[in-house]
């Protein structure tokens, strides 16, 4: 497969996303996924939001490009989200389109949308090995996929892994 997609993956545990990025960036070096850009966003207990972008794990990309499409496509497992704010960030999302990097604002929006003392990984991946990437995102249970331009395939299997 040779074109990106975006990912958005929330968990009830600050740290978790953070865990699943150390995971994908070994498949890159393992030529599993080619992981083109990605962001932890966390909303601790007290609320506050924090972003981290990881633009440079990848120096063989050069210039980092995304995508923000889609809206929100598939809410799996009930609870992070709050429901008011789930359909109005969707509805402003979808209308995005391209941007290059992961928009500051898009990324916000996933913060706001986390309940407290939760972590999301917002990612731009190309899977090279499917089966082989499910089988370690597999060990990160209790996922939701809140956003997401993957094909229905990937998508399966992905809410396959990381939904439990």
């Amino acid at each position: 497969m040779s074109g990106y997609e975006m990912m958005v993956v929330a968990f009830a545990d600050e740290y978790k996303a953070d865990e699943v990025l150390n995971t994908l960036k070994q498949l890159d070096v393992e030529a599993v996924v080619d992981l083109k850009s990605a962001a932890v966003v966390v909303r601790d207990a007290t609320g506050k939001v924090r972003i981290r972008e990881t633009r440079d794990f990848d120096a063989k990309q050069g210039a980092i490009g995304g995508a923000l499409a889609g809206g929100v496509l598939g809410l799996l497992t009930g609870g992070l989200l709050k429901g008011a704010i789930l359909g109005a960030a969707g509805g402003a999302l979808a209308g995005k389109g391209i941007d290059l990097g992961l928009n500051d604002e898009y990324l916000k929006g996933v913060g706001e949308s986390l309940g407290s003392g939760s972590s999301a990984l917002v990612a731009l991946v190309a899977f090279q090995r499917v089966d082989r990437a499910m089988e370690e995102l597999d060990k990160f249970e209790r996922g939701t996929i809140l956003r997401h331009t993957l094909s229905d395939e990937v998508y399966q299997q992905l809410s396959d892994a990381v939904e439990d």
